[in-house]
């Protein structure tokens, strides 16, 4: 299964780092960040960068969280394993399934955990017509759109609420591959 550890923001890396150095693996199958492919709009143009999906989030992927969290102490870095009144947090495999739709076919299994943008076809009056990627089948949960920033905000359910993310997107025919 896989856990959530939270971290402060931007050093999502730096955990899965000092956790690989100081466990070697054990405990746990592998730890992770998912990231996502993004753009900036600069002078006209889009200038490709990843960020993470989820900030300060990192995963593990466990089949024992009582002995990874402990485990997880021996690690200097400030990180805990999100849960509520001693259960821990999982993804559950409906979210998981999600996650790694969203990172593509047959990723999140020890490869690449990167969600790319979608291409998508847009009508002359800005309303998206289809899409491809993970976002064919979140079409109906898309909540905000910002065609020129190439983003939509869909809503899914993860850790056992709907959560908003951010996801990039491809204009099919303006945007090069």
């Amino acid at each position: 299964m896989w856990y959530v550890i939270q971290t402060e923001t931007g050093r999502e890396q730096e955990l899965v780092d000092a956790i690989d150095r100081v466990l070697c693996g054990s405990g746990y199958k592998r730890c992770f960040v998912i990231r996502q492919e993004c753009v900036w709009r600069i002078r006209g143009g889009y200038k490709t960068y990843i960020k993470p999906l989820f900030p300060s989030y990192v995963f593990a992927e466990t089949d024992a969280p009582e002995a990874f969290f402990l485990s997880l102490k021996q690690v200097n870095r400030l990180s805990r394993l999100l849960g509520n009144d001693g259960v821990f947090g999982t993804v559950t495999e409906e979210e998981q399934a999600l996650l790694c739709r969203m990172m593509g076919e047959g990723r999140g299994d020890g490869q690449e955990c990167l969600v790319r943008r979608s291409p998508v076809r847009v009508s002359a009056d800005g309303e998206i017509t289809e899409a491809g990627g993970f976002l064919k089948d979140y079409l109906d949960q898309i909540v905000k759109k910002r065609l020129r920033k190439r983003s939509v905000t869909i809503e899914i359910p993860f850790l056992g609420e709907l959560r908003r993310i951010q996801a990039g997107i491809r204009v099919v025919g303006k945007d090069p591959d």
